[in-house]
């Protein structure tokens, strides 16, 4: 109900793409090919969202165009269909782990032990039971986490069903009234400083490179606090349901020492997924230079398709390699401060 009223009968095409996605693991299991047919699918799925807009129900049969009349809320679903992108991987990917457990994730046999802490629920599998059509639809469509996330994974998000936990009412009080105060917070700045408008109406002639500097930073933090807020409020609303879900942005804007702190810490839920289900697969720090220019490649045409976003992607890479190499070579070990 609650997606139809958003996307009315773009539904349709969001639960068609996500069966197409589930039969892959269903059908291949464990073999190879399946994490192969993953990718390829789902990257097919976002070049097409983008190039077809969505799709049309008319170019397949002039009977159904009527359901191109309603689109809900938010009429296009393909923005928030990235989002549901990384679910779809997660849930293909766990399933063929699933079959090749590695030794710190071995399947449980006792179904009365629940995992004791957050990593165990990530890569200790499933039993095999919970990997079926209902769980799927119930894990990528999980209202709280739809639009924005934070993300979790296929593993977490069972193993928290299987084994429910008392909901903390205190912390998750706090936590409602330190999003409120984000909001105030926004509200103020806004009010007196609006360096937004400034860049929107483009009114900075006149301005000290000072001063524009100043316009060009605190833009940055309306962005850093503008998505802080987002992700705490549907962080909220899934604490408020009883799930333990990643906080997004772990530091303020400023409160951050080195490149990779400042990565790591933004949009943290985005950059576990990233490290779990390409990074290591990949190889992780053994092959570390062009597994960075892949994610980051990826990063990039994941936010959006262009030319744009592909370079700032690729700037990013430049701009954290220096850092990554040197932090390589020296090291602790090799290097003592007295």
């Amino acid at each position: 109900i609650f997606l139809y009223v958003l996307f009315g009968n773009g539904l349709i095409k969001i639960l068609i793409i996500l069966s197409i996605n589930f039969l892959i693991p269903i059908t291949l299991k464990g073999s190879k090919l399946n994490p192969i047919i993953t990718w390829i699918f789902n990257l097919a799925v976002l070049f097409g969202n983008e190039k077809y807009n969505g799709y049309q129900f008319e170019w397949f049969s002039e009977n159904l165009a009527f359901l191109d009349s309603n689109l809900g809320l938010l009429t296009r679903w393909t923005i928030t269909f990235n989002i549901c992108m990384l679910r779809m991987v997660s849930f293909n990917m766990d399933y063929y782990w699933s079959f090749h457990p590695s030794p710190d994730s071995t399947e449980r046999n006792d179904r009365d032990q629940a995992p004791l802490t957050e990593k165990d629920r990530i890569i200790i599998p499933c039993f095999k039971e919970d990997y079926n059509y209902i769980n799927y639809l119930s894990y990528v469509l999980y209202t709280p986490l739809y639009l924005a996330g934070p993300i979790i994974t296929f593993n977490n998000f069972i193993s928290q069903l299987r084994y429910p936990r008392e909901i903390d009412i205190k912390s998750t009080f706090i936590y409602g009234i330190r999003l409120l105060g984000a909001i105030l917070l926004m509200e103020v700045m806004l009010h007196f400083i609006y360096v937004v408008a400034m860049s929107k109406s483009r009114a900075w002639s006149g301005l000290t490179p000072f001063e524009l500097g100043m316009v060009g930073f605190f833009n940055l933090k309306y962005i850093w606090l503008k998505l802080l807020i987002i992700w705490r409020f549907f962080r909220f609303w899934a604490m408020a349901d009883g799930f333990e879900v990643q906080e997004n942005m772990l530091r303020c804007m400023l409160n951050n020492f080195s490149t990779a702190g400042f990565w790591r810490s933004w949009h943290r839920s985005y950059y576990r997924w990233l490290i779990r289900y390409i990074y290591i697969p990949l190889g992780g720090s053994k092959y570390l230079t062009y597994n960075m220019l892949i994610v980051f490649t990826f990063v990039a045409l994941w936010h959006d398709i262009s030319l744009k976003l592909l370079a700032w992607g690729w700037l990013i890479w430049i701009f954290i390699l220096p850092e990554t190499i040197a932090t390589r070579i020296f090291t602790e070990k090799k290097v003592s401060i007295r």
